[in-house]
């Protein structure tokens, strides 16, 4: 079993939690490299949140960088335009010592904090965010349920709608707020699943080991 099945395996566990949930609400997302806060609230106000993997990688997105006062920390990764769940980061921890000597010359950020990751990386670009992401959840103290997507020929509404559907009980999807230009509520309230957005006024838009760094 290598790493990236390993975690999928840890993931699906939760099945037997989300099963006997009624009334969830689920959120989905791409596993970004180190997501602002407001990432970690979505999960927060959601009982199931679902990484979507199997989807293309995006050049220049947040996938494997992040940004601090305009300052990008990036991972360098193979070239081309495939699924994220088979992309793969060249010297993965070389890299993340670079960022982390960079880091440190930011006072805003915990040099002991940026230690906690270190057991992160490795050549999976999906396994190290999605690793990343669980142990700032495990951080904030966060109980939202993980769970992993699946392959499918499905797009757009019609792929949100499958997995909403495969968790049980799901009667609303807590979407982004770009949400509002793109997905046809229709669709999703034909399968009795209500979409409700987060709301701007209550994100706190700070760099995510900003505000670890102040917490911790």
């Amino acid at each position: 079993m290598d790493t990236f099945q390993l975690v999928k395996y840890q993931t699906y566990k939760y099945w037997s939690i989300i099963l006997n949930q009624k009334n969830s609400i689920v959120t989905i997302h791409q596993p970004t490299f180190f997501p602002w806060y407001p990432f970690f609230q979505k999960i927060e106000a959601a009982n199931v949140f679902v990484f979507l993997t199997h989807c293309q990688f995006e050049k220049n997105g947040y996938q494997n960088r992040f940004d601090i006062n305009k300052k990008w920390y990036t991972m360098s990764s193979k070239r081309g335009l495939i699924p994220i769940n088979e992309k793969c980061y060249i010297n993965p921890i070389e890299n993340w010592k670079k960022i982390k000597t960079n880091l440190k010359r930011n006072e805003k950020i915990s040099h002991d904090l940026l230690s906690e990751f270190d057991n992160c990386f490795s050549a999976s670009l999906c396994n190290t965010n999605i690793k990343i992401i669980k142990k700032i959840k495990n951080f904030l103290n966060i109980e939202t349920s993980f769970m992993i997507d699946e392959k499918t020929f499905l797009k757009g509404d019609n792929r949100l709608i499958d997995i909403c559907s495969k968790v049980e009980g799901c009667n609303q999807y807590l979407s982004g707020i770009g949400g509002k230009k793109y997905l046809d509520e229709s669709k999703f309230k034909e399968e009795n699943i209500n979409i409700v957005y987060q709301k701007e006024s209550d994100m706190i838009k700070k760099p995510i080991l900003e505000y670890l760094s102040e917490k911790y």
